[in-house]
């Protein structure tokens, strides 16, 4: 294959990963992870990546599971916030359940257009120019990248009103201090 495999405590989701894909090397399942601008295998399962990048970022793949959940009600498969980077939610979706070996983990942010082909599955292409062939129909894949699309517009929504709330307590006047004699 000629792609460099990566130690399997060194790669944490980033905004530049686009996809975590199962990669089959003889009898050790590793991660394709799919980046802006690079490509490369690490020594762990997407799961593992998925959970591990959730504890960097303070949380956990449970916890994100739950809010999901809560948020857009949906119960199998969820897309999950994996963390927030710079204000802006890391938003994953899996294609089968999250534990499943052969699921594939896409960011919601690098997903140009999903189309069907003649297999019944479909092509995913990303913002990159890369293409992702998978054996799950568009169809399953659209309603998970609408579902993501949701839990974001609920983040981005729950984020405004704490931002107004903050701005509605700095804007209460202040009474004025009395000035100190040795002012």
């Amino acid at each position: 294959m000629g792609r460099k495999i990566y130690n399997p405590f060194s790669y944490t989701i980033s905004n530049s990963t686009y996809a975590l894909i199962p990669h089959i090397d003889g009898t050790r399942l590793l991660t394709r992870v799919i980046e802006d601008r690079s490509e490369f295998l690490i020594e762990q399962t997407a799961y593992k990546t998925i959970t591990g990048s959730c504890s960097f970022y303070r949380g956990s793949l449970v916890s994100a599971t739950l809010y999901a959940q809560k948020a857009i009600g949906v119960k199998h498969k969820p897309p999950i916030i994996v963390g927030e980077y710079y204000g802006n939610p890391l938003i994953f979706f899996p294609t089968h359940s999250p534990k499943n070996k052969e699921s594939v983990w896409f960011n919601y942010d690098a997903i140009d257009l999903i189309e069907s082909d003649e297999r019944g599955g479909c092509v995913v292409y990303l913002s990159n120019g890369q293409t992702v062939a998978l054996d799950v129909s568009a169809i399953a894949l659209r309603n998970q990248h609408s579902f993501a699309g949701s839990l974001r517009r609920y983040f981005k929504k729950a984020q405004n009103q704490h931002k107004q709330q903050l701005t509605y307590i700095t804007k209460r006047p202040m009474p004025v201090r009395p000035r100190h004699p040795s002012d």
